[in-house]
């Protein structure tokens, strides 16, 4: 017996958990001084199903004389047991800065990534001596 998914219980889970609240946080007010957290959200999903193949079953020919029987490169068609199916959801969320509203008005303050900002000066510093060092090496040749 196949298992077939409900798509239409899976389109309605995958339907609730995309929404606003899911990019705004709740409202902080702390004296005379609203913040509205927000995030990026990336959302990701899949599915997919399979069913028996022919010519894989307990029941198909095993024997040399058996399959010369069928011809040359023929398969009995004699359905396989098993075939399945799934299903996969994924999402992943970073702060990406907050609506700050005050007496000024309202103002957007992004959210900094201190390791980005690190990892990016690593990678060109290794870039950067790793030029020199290339440049250093063919100017001795030369």
């Amino acid at each position: 017996m196949r298992h077939i998914p409900d798509l239409g219980r899976i389109s309605e889970a995958v339907a609730e958990s995309f929404g606003v609240r899911h990019v705004y946080g709740e409202t902080i007010e702390r004296d005379g001084v609203l913040v509205v957290p927000a995030a990026r959200v990336w959302s990701s999903g899949g599915a997919g199903a399979g069913g028996p193949e022919l010519g894989a079953g307990p029941a198909a020919p095993e024997g040399p004389a058996d399959r010369a029987e069928l011809g040359a490169g023929a398969e009995p068609d004699v359905p396989a047991d098993g075939g399945g199916g799934g299903v996969g959801f994924g999402r992943m969320a970073e702060p990406a800065g907050a609506f700050v509203v005050d007496e000024r008005g309202v103002r957007w303050v992004p959210a900094v990534n201190v390791n980005r900002i690190v990892l990016g000066g690593q990678v060109a510093f290794v870039l950067a001596a790793a030029v020199v060092g290339w440049a250093v090496a063919h100017r001795r040749r030369g």
